[in-house]
């Protein structure tokens, strides 16, 4: 493979979903030998550390970086292929592979700040029409793209998700935890549903020998109200190394998301040994299958019933347990570079 280069804005992110999915695709193609080279702006974060080639440059920040500085870079080296993983990148750069995650902003444009959702429903259709290929992360994100902009199926790939590194490492942490305690991990997103999840939790009247913990951070890119309810179960943005102590101790994860591209947290759950609680939405069914408890998440009492039936039954949670650890098997960060890899090689030969 030539040489190929990253578009590194998620470096100067916190590291949330489309941010991890980013670091482990470029970690996982660079231990495997591609050639790649990550552009970013000079101020990164330093949770990342990464162990593939950066290249920092320019005075310029944000959107105005990539829309200026980034191209401007790949021009003066005779425009070669450009991948984003995340944001979009500069609009009209051709020689490039652009990720769409989920078109959640055409749906529901009321989970997202007004400049945010104007910004993604302008960009999208323009950055799919002029990039080579389309990443993304799932059949059914791949289905509701085809529905909505007019491009070619042969132009879209799906790449998976999988577990990070910094969580696997960490899944044989399991101590006896102060606390009895259910999890979830989700961004303060109006999508992820924290609200009904909150009040199904008080519905199964379980608050007297289990918790109800939420880790994730919140943006200003969502119209999100934080209540007091909500705060009283927040823990905010955690490390990697938190979140997997927080998983290895866990009751169990319930994740009662309203749409979802992929969904990286139930998946970590999954390898860190946590019985899982699913939305029974469509995207769910196809990614984990039989290996989580499905749960209506617009129904209070249904999500109550689902915490306590896997509470309340050893055997569910062993087979939970177990037919999660099988279900992350099925995905690799070094699979789906490989993927990438090849599609790279089909453009860069045609």
């Amino acid at each position: 493979m030539e040489k190929a280069y990253i578009n590194g804005m998620f470096l100067t992110q916190r590291k949330t979903g489309i941010q991890r999915f980013s670091h482990e695709m470029c970690r996982a193609l660079s231990s495997m030998g591609y050639d790649i080279t990550v552009l970013a702006p000079r101020a990164i974060r330093s949770e990342y550390e990464p162990a593939y080639k950066v290249v920092r440059f320019g005075v310029l920040k944000g959107v105005l970086w990539e829309h200026f500085a980034l191209p401007v870079f790949l021009w003066k080296r005779h425009s070669p292929l450009l991948i984003s993983f995340g944001s979009p990148g500069p609009l009209l750069y051709k020689n490039r592979i652009v990720t769409i995650h989920d078109v959640s902003f055409y749906f529901h444009p009321q989970w997202f700040s007004r400049l945010y959702g104007l910004y993604y429903r302008l960009a999208t259709p323009l950055m799919a029409r002029f990039s080579k290929k389309i990443l993304t992360v799932s059949a059914f994100s791949k289905s509701e793209i085809l529905r909505w902009l007019n491009i070619p199926d042969e132009k879209i790939t799906v790449v998976h998700n999988a577990v990070s590194q910094s969580i696997i490492k960490n899944t044989k942490d399991k101590s006896v935890p102060e606390e009895r305690y259910i999890l979830t991990v989700c961004s303060m997103d109006p999508r992820k549903n924290l609200a009904k999840t909150i009040k199904a939790y008080k519905r199964a009247a379980i608050e007297k020998t289990i918790r109800l913990k939420a880790a994730g951070g919140g943006s200003a890119l969502f119209k999100m109200h934080n209540t007091p309810e909500i705060l009283d179960v927040a823990l905010g943005y955690v490390s990697d190394q938190e979140l997997a102590t927080l998983y290895n101790n866990a009751e169990l994860f319930i994740y009662a998301s309203l749409y979802e591209g992929f969904g990286i947290p139930p998946l970590e759950a999954m390898a860190s040994g946590c019985p899982v609680i699913l939305s029974d939405i469509p995207v769910f069914k196809e990614i984990f299958g039989d290996a989580a408890y499905y749960v209506n998440p617009n129904d209070e009492e249904s999500i109550a019933r689902g915490m306590k039936k896997v509470l309340e039954n050893p055997g569910l949670k062993k087979t939970l347990i177990e037919r999660g650890y099988e279900k992350t098997k099925e995905y690799s960060w070094e699979k789906s570079a490989r993927k990438l890899g090849a599609l790279i090689n089909q453009l860069q030969t045609t």
